[in-house]
């Protein structure tokens, strides 16, 4: 690793502030090349800090720090910094990093950009968490990368990998905006720890000999700020290999806009958020006075104070503002907004603004108030880091954060600093509201600034034990190598105090023993392996909590808390209490979404309206819901069950805990591996399944059991996976046999997504796991193997999917765990893992379990379980499920008919008998006519050609969906027309209801008339055996039957027929009622019509006129109606 070099003698900070008293040469915008030139069309001049920095932004290669005033036009340093290098490079192998504290900022830098640099050769590309770049491919073609430290840190860490390196090797420039974003507690060591890997990774990957023997360039680093002070603290951490860098103080002088600022105090509250809340009633009287009716931005605490105040200001008075009035702007404004609160308040000049609304509001939000139409904008930190808004007046509403802590020096002066900027005003003024105790404290934080601390002694454990997993860090001494390129090696020089450390001559020391003791720390828990004298290596363990960027007191709570036979839930309330969800704090406003998530039913109106009722989570929180675990526990429940939360900000911070959720998932299970060396007592096998289980939940977003399967399909939503799960289709399997169109009229799409949606589900694979004994083993002990195969013939090989196989005793004991397996991985005839059983534990084993789980996808694993010892029987318990509670199944193809099975009469009984309209399940079909079996139908009554008014020339049986076995009264006659039953078996059965499949007879292709009398097919569901009851129950129960000819019976049930030129209607929600509208079946037509015709309606009859008709259906009189629901 390099040694850190000290700078050369920069110029003082104080002179650097007052040009006029340290001549410097100086550039004008007129001095630059044209093309540079043409990049800036709304830049007249350079100010004061613009040309004190420009000469050495475009005439030399040094770093550069500039701490300078906001609003004086930093960005510009930044811009010419890129252009420089892309003139100087040209076609050259070259790349560039911006990096901004929030993704807002980088968004609004990426559409600026994109369109004025690309004339210059500066393609940029968004990579900050917001986008879908997944391939790191993709960042090679890039010249210009925006980035968050997060993200950027996350990349870096796979340096070495081929694919990465090919990325960083080329970078030449790293912009770091708002740099003081390091004295965060929670983000500022990301960003130190990003920086100092940027230099070890540019020393490793470019300083290699170049064609001449010149070293390459190194990266050039350009930093700036609005409150940094010691610049040159800045300045001597990013100097090293010889790097020089300048740094550049500038005080309020050298401002474009004058700020005006006022500290105003009053008694405090009770406690902080009454505290917030009465000061709603002193800003209408502060922005009348400050504002001079122009735009204000006031910084609340919280979203729930974001939306209080601005409902307050639009409600308690009319807001002033000055310029032409903006009445039909913010009316259409407020039509094209979703929150239906933001619209109340926009139509009275007010609006707010925070993470929790969609993304399309805050962009409108901002448009509009950058064009003067909003007065006031009320809103959270989101807007306070960069983001460019035309606030005359900025108001800071209380100092004390939503968590109850006092806002840091630097984060009130970045808010403070929003008040004025150049582009749009030349002063501003910034209101601080606090208490009397702290207003002696921001008058001074206004006029005077605290310097930049380090915040890397707060997470040195994950820190170190991050840059050890990753190469950088592989002995004792790279320890201190690698401490002293930070920036907390910086200012521990200067104020040792401030981390804890007594200074003087022996500090190196006390710095060195502060990293022993670390080290000694990661050893203990087992996160680093010391194998010679000071050579440190990572362990599993510890490379899994770099690779999911854990903390260290989640590790340690995971290794205190996890015991080894956790179930589902409580897997879930260990991870829940992970230290990764302390940022969701339990709001006020939130708990009584919460609370009604975590009760036993949702009604429908909380959901989508309506009167029905819905489950609430699978395992309820046993009290109230208020603090942050019970939220995660409660939200992500929500989410694996479908449940609708109907609050944008949960809803984003749901996603988000699903993300963290699967990484500490991902976490347990390769903690659990590794403890297999040294195992738990009492073993880990129903813990390793509950950690499994969770991830495929955290993966998928739906619980492994979840009827909502189809979620997890292209074009199919929540919403959706709804009204699929109510209509049946709850498995892969009910969906792949569907009938296409049946799924389009649940969905109400039209064709072919119903195809797509089929031929997807049946390309996915039918996975089946075994278990057995082998017989004549050697040994005394007895031998088992585990099997998995792959059973669907019609896979897809792009269908990526992935599982684990895990097989345990009873004894808790894992005997088997297999990850990362994939489809291409299992043979044609399966794959087979031997077993290593062995009953060593003294207690008896009673069974052995298997379990295949899959990682991407929910609803296609599956179990064993091989029982050792006899078990006695068990009465069999039904538990009806949440959604059979709440979604009866109505389905045809899912009625059961129970009871024993009786013959239908004849037809011209039948014809005697009141006809209702109910549903139907029986077809009657002559025995001389080899037709296919009717999906629709679960029971069939073979006849003879002969029609009498006797039941004894019937036959009837039953079939269900891939049971060959035909269940009789009558067997013998059933034998002697086994031919006939055989031709009806060999032919695919259909699971659809007949409505689904029915043709119209117009759109059967031509063919020659048939001479068979037509079939009748009638519908029944009826029990008993004595002739007097079935004709009760036949009066009840039969419809009215519909004609139909056999060779229209043969085009209707032919396989893999395609329907989509038939359109019943669109949408439609009573099926029946489309039916009786149209001729579906004519009895007394021969052949289907060559021309089609209007359709000629009875004057009797009311027909609505449909959008989509491609055939001619006939008279709505002539409609017979097959089955309803």
């Amino acid at each position: 690793m390099a040694q850190l070099a000290s700078p050369k003698t920069h110029q003082s900070p104080t002179e650097q502030a007052r040009p006029s008293k340290q001549p410097v040469e100086t550039l004008t915008l007129n001095d630059l090349d044209p093309s540079i030139r043409d990049a800036f069309p709304k830049l007249k001049a350079f100010n004061n800090v613009q040309r004190a920095v420009a000469n050495t932004v475009l005439q030399t290669n040094n770093s550069i720090v500039v701490n300078a005033p906001t609003g004086s036009g930093k960005t510009v340093i930044l811009e010419l910094a890129m252009l420089k290098l892309s003139t100087q490079a040209k076609d050259g192998p070259y790349r560039i990093v911006y990096l901004a504290p929030t993704r807002s900022l980088c968004a609004e830098k990426f559409q600026d950009w994109k369109g004025r640099f690309a004339p210059h050769g500066l393609s940029c590309i968004q990579f900050d968490g917001d986008n879908l770049v997944e391939d790191v491919a993709q960042l090679s073609h890039h010249r210009l990368i925006l980035s968050t430290p997060e993200k950027w840190e996350v990349f870096t860490r796979h340096w070495d990998d081929q694919s990465v390196a090919c990325v960083l090797r080329p970078i030449r420039l790293c912009l770091i905006d708002e740099i003081q974003i390091m004295n965060d507690s929670d983000r500022g060591a990301n960003l130190e720890l990003v920086i100092s890997r940027m230099k070890y990774i540019d020393s490793r990957l470019r300083r290699v000999d170049a064609p001449g023997g010149e070293m390459l360039q190194s990266i050039r680093f350009i930093a700036v700020s609005a409150c940094i002070p010691n610049v040159d603290d800045f300045a001597r951490w990013l100097a090293s290999d010889g790097r020089t860098v300048v740094p550049y103080t500038f005080d309020e002088t050298n401002r474009t806009t004058r700020i005006e600022r006022h500290v105003l105090s009053f008694p405090s509250a009770s406690n902080p958020y009454k505290f917030e809340l009465n000061l709603n009633y002193k800003l209408p009287a502060i922005i009348e006075q400050y504002s001079a009716h122009k735009p204000t931005l006031v910084f609340c605490t919280s979203r729930r104070s974001v939306e209080s105040t601005a409902k307050f200001l639009a409600n308690r008075s009319p807001v002033k503002r000055a310029g032409p009035p903006a009445g039909s702007v913010l009316a259409e404004l407020a039509g094209n907004l979703a929150n239906r609160t933001l619209q109340e308040c926009v139509a009275k000049g007010v609006a707010y603004h925070h993470a929790g609304l969609l993304h399309n509001d805050r962009n409108q939000i901002e448009a509009h108030f950058r064009a003067g139409h909003l007065a006031v904008l009320c809103c959270t930190s989101t807007l306070c880091m960069g983001v460019n808004l035309p606030a005359y007046l900025v108001v800071v509403k209380s100092t004390c954060n939503h968590t109850g802590k006092e806002y840091t020096d630097n984060y009130v002066l970045q808010m403070v600093g929003r008040a004025g900027r150049a582009e749009f005003s030349e002063d501003g003024v910034a209101v601080v509201l606090t208490t009397d105790g702290n207003a002696s404290r921001y008058q001074r934080v206004v006029t005077e600034t605290a310097p930049i601390e380090s915040q890397l002694r707060r997470k040195l454990p994950e820190l170190l034990n991050s840059e050890i997993a990753h190469g950088i860090i592989y002995d004792q001494p790279a320890v201190m190598e690698w401490i002293r390129s930070t920036f907390f090696y910086v200012r521990v020089q200067t104020n040792p105090s401030h981390y804890q450390l007594a200074g003087g001559q022996l500090l190196d020391e006390q710095i060195e023993k502060l990293c022993c003791d670390t080290i000694e720390s990661l050893e203990a828990n087992e996160l680093i392996v010391r194998q010679r004298p000071n050579a440190i290596v990572p362990s599993a363990c510890g490379r899994l909590m770099a690779r999911n960027q854990l903390s260290f007191s989640t590790l340690q709570l995971l290794q205190q808390g996890l015991k080894g036979r956790e179930t589902l839930d409580e897997m879930l309330v260990l991870i829940t209490r992970a230290h990764e969800f302390g940022e969701f704090t339990c709001r006020q406003g939130e708990k009584k979404i919460l609370n009604t998530l975590n009760g036993p039913t949702i009604s429908a109106s909380f959901c989508d309206g309506g009167d029905d009722v819905t489950g609430g989570v699978r395992f309820r929180w046993p009290r109230r819901i208020c603090t942050t675990g019970a939220k995660v526990y409660c939200l992500v429940q929500a989410v694996f069950g479908n449940l609708p939360i109907n609050d944008h900000g949960l809803h984003q911070e749901a996603a988000k805990m699903v993300t963290v959720g699967g990484r500490i998932a991902r976490f347990v299970i390769g903690l659990l591996t590794a403890k297999r060396d040294h195992p738990l007592e009492g073993g880990c096998f129903r813990a390793l399944v509950s950690a499994a289980t969770l991830l495929q939940c955290f993966q998928t977003k739906l619980w492994e059991d979840s009827p909502y399967v189809a979620k997890q399909l292209g074009q199919i939503g929540p919403r959706l996976a709804r009204h699929l799960a109510e209509r049946g289709k709850g498995t892969f399997a009910a969906i792949r046999h569907s009938d296409p169109r049946e799924i389009e009229c649940i969905v109400k799409k039209p064709p072919p997504v119903g195809n797509d949606i089929v031929n997807f589900v049946t390309g996915l694979p039918e996975f089946t796991i075994k278990l057995s004994k082998v017989e004549g083993a050697a040994s005394g002990q007895p031998s088992f193997t585990c099997t998995v195969a792959q059973n669907n013939t019609h896979y897809d090989p792009e269908i990526a999917v992935s599982f684990c196989v895990l097989v345990g005793d009873s004894s808790n004991r894992v005997l088997l765990h297999v990850d990362n397996c994939t489809v291409e991985s299992i043979p044609v005839m399966g794959c087979t893992w031997p077993l290593p059983v062995r009953d060593d534990s003294g207690a008896p084993i009673e069974s052995l379990s298997a379990h295949l789980i899959c990682h991407e996808w929910c609803g296609l694993d599956c179990s064993h379980t091989f029982w050792l010892v006899e078990q006695p029987p068990s009465v069999v318990k039904h538990r009806q499920t949440a959604i059979t509670n709440f979604f009866p199944n109505t389905s045809l193809n899912e009625s059961a008919i129970g009871g024993e099975k009786i013959a239908l009469p004849t037809a011209l009984e039948l014809s005697r008998l009141r006809w209702n309209e109910t549903n139907a399940h029986e077809v009657s079909v002559d025995l001389p006519n080899k037709l296919p079996l009717p999906g629709a139908a679960s029971r069939i009554s073979l006849n003879t050609s002969r029609w009498n008014e006797s039941c004894d020339e019937s036959v009837a049986f039953r079939t269900s969906v891939g049971n060959t076995t035909l269940i009789s009264n009558n067997s013998t006659k059933l034998a002697d027309k086994s031919n006939d039953i055989s031709a009806m078996l060999d032919s695919r059965v259909l699971q659809k209801p007949l409505r689904s499949i029915l043709k119209p007879f117009s759109a059967v292709p031509p063919r020659k008339p048939h001479a068979f009398a037509p079939l009748n097919i009638s519908h029944s569901s009826l029990m008993g055996n004595s002739k007097q009851k079935h004709f009760q129950q036949a009066a009840k129960r039969i419809v009215t039957p519909v004609a139909i000819r056999p060779d229209e019976l043969e085009y209707i049930f032919q396989p893999d027929r395609c329907t989509l030129n038939f359109t019943l209607c669109s949408p439609v929600d009573d099926i029946v009622d489309c039916l009786q509208r149209y001729t579906i079946f004519r009895a007394d037509c021969c052949t289907p019509p060559d021309v089609l015709v209007e359709v000629q309606v009875e004057p009797a009859v009311r027909v609505e006129e449909r959008k989509r008709k491609n055939f001619d259906l006939g008279k709505a009189a002539d409609v017979f109606v097959s089955d309803e629901e």
